[in-house]
């Protein structure tokens, strides 16, 4: 999503208003609101929020639609619109006051929620990231104590090697012994 556009929900708490009310508005004046859809999702431009407010305000003011669009458009001021009857309108309309200038707060608003949403979303990848570091952790864990018995097996087998050549050794030294005594034996016998 771009970061200038804003959706329904997001408007309607800008302007303190419901979503529902925000959703007619947006169907009844949707040709006159810069919007885009992404799917059933309505991606307003930031100047629609203005728009809103206007629309909000003229229609708390009792005007109808037909004055309203006009000036949307920007084509009829709102003297215009008060000196003249309304079809629609059963009675003469005065001239309101002129919406409020757009207020700074309405973009550090947007701008506020969408780093809160980025706060979430990062805070959310940082679990998922010690999640996965702690599975990881424990499977190094496993693989090291499994590692420490096989290095304990390899060590006991390696003593019991040590103390078989040792006996070997022994062994090869009685008979080297013996044969030498034999042949000495034999040498004397031989004479």
């Amino acid at each position: 999503m771009k970061e200038d556009t804003v959706r329904i929900a997001e408007i309607a708490a800008l302007l303190s208003l419901p979503e529902d009310l925000i959703r007619q508005y947006a169907d009844e004046y949707g040709d006159h609101l810069p919007y885009r859809t992404i799917g059933k999702v309505r991606l307003f431009d930031q100047s629609a929020v203005k728009k809103f407010r206007v629309i909000a305000d003229l229609t708390a003011q009792g005007l109808s639609r037909g004055p309203i669009i006009s000036v949307l458009k920007g084509g009829r001021s709102l003297e215009d619109i008060a000196s003249s009857t309304d079809d629609d309108a059963e009675k003469p309309v005065s001239v309101p006051p002129p919406p409020p200038a757009p207020e700074l707060g309405d973009e550090v608003l947007i701008s506020l929620r969408r780093t809160g949403d980025a706060v979430g979303r990062i805070d959310q990848m940082v679990g998922g990231i010690r999640g996965g570091m702690k599975a990881d952790n424990e499977k190094i864990i496993r693989e090291i104590s499994l590692l420490r018995e096989e290095v304990l097996a390899s060590r006991a087998e390696l003593r019991t090697l040590w103390s078989q050549i040792r006996e070997l050794e022994e062994d090869l030294r009685e008979r080297e012994l013996r044969k030498s005594w034999l042949e000495r034996l034999a040498g004397r016998l031989s004479r």
